[in-house]
């Protein structure tokens, strides 16, 4: 019991040293200034959906267990002796990046996900925050019916530690409001200035770089847009929404009650 606490703890720790962190940081060397209206509605957005996916996050798990019991877990048998944990961790990463990237596309692509995922991309300001701000139905719809990594390798306990924390750098930070001038590199690995583009309210870049790593992803699969040296455009959806704790609930919902007068009229 008291190795658990210390382990919660030292997360707890962990996570608030990054929210703090990158407070300071992005107010020391800011894309763009936040007025503390877009602040709070992050946070109270990361709030309603973190609580409602985690009070479901048991149903999940059963639809998840019931589907890998059709399925079957583990497919692929990794190695983990020796050097070969380190080839078998970079296989698992690229394996995740690939999964994320596509499933990604698919976001943007299908209405019935777009109508979840465009909460996450309403933030008119891009930080740190914004990275954990995603609709709550849709965290638990891909909890519930997407367990493909599980299904497809069987991961040690330690790599699937090692492999969050790899992913943590660049896929939750690529959204710290923060300058962060990488130069010939800012195609290399999944950054804030790379990701901005992707968050962008200028047609030219609808549908870009929708990496979560590497964004090798986009040059292969076409979908890369380099920004230029200074380049930081607004964020935000067109026309711009605002998000309170009634839109947090049931954003994909929210203009039915107009679609249907609309259509009463017509």
């Amino acid at each position: 019991m008291s190795g658990e606490i210390a382990r919660t703890a030292f997360y707890l720790a962990l996570l608030l040293g990054a929210i703090y962190g990158s407070r300071w940081i992005e107010n020391r060397w800011p894309i763009a200034d936040v007025p503390h209206s877009e602040f709070r509605d992050d946070w109270l957005a990361v709030i309603v959906s973190v609580g409602l996916s985690s009070l479901l996050a048991p149903l999940a798990a059963i639809i998840a267990g019931t589907i890998a019991r059709y399925t079957g877990l583990g497919w692929i048998h990794l190695p983990t002796e020796g050097y070969w944990w380190y080839a078998s961790l970079a296989c698992v990463v690229l394996a995740l990046d690939l999964y994320k990237y596509t499933f990604h596309r698919l976001q943007h692509a299908i209405p019935f996900l777009w109508s979840m995922h465009s909460f996450h991309h309403s933030a008119n300001a891009v930080t740190f925050i914004t990275g954990a701000r995603h609709y709550w139905l849709e965290r638990v719809l891909a909890d519930a019916f997407l367990p493909i990594l599980a299904i497809l390798f069987r991961i040690p306990p330690d790599m699937a530690i090692a492999t969050g924390f790899i992913f943590f750098i660049p896929d939750a930070c690529a959204h710290l409001n923060v300058r962060i001038p990488l130069g010939r590199f800012v195609t290399w690995i999944n950054n804030p200035q790379w990701h901005r583009i992707h968050h962008s309210v200028l047609m030219e870049h609808r549908d870009k770089n929708f990496a979560a790593f590497f964004p090798f992803w986009d040059f292969l699969f076409g979908t890369a847009c380099v920004p230029k040296p200074d380049e930081y455009p607004a964020t935000g959806l067109v026309p711009a929404e605002r998000v309170d704790i009634i839109n947090s609930v049931i954003w994909p919902l929210r203009h039915l009650r107009h679609r249907e007068a609309r259509t009463e009229i017509e």
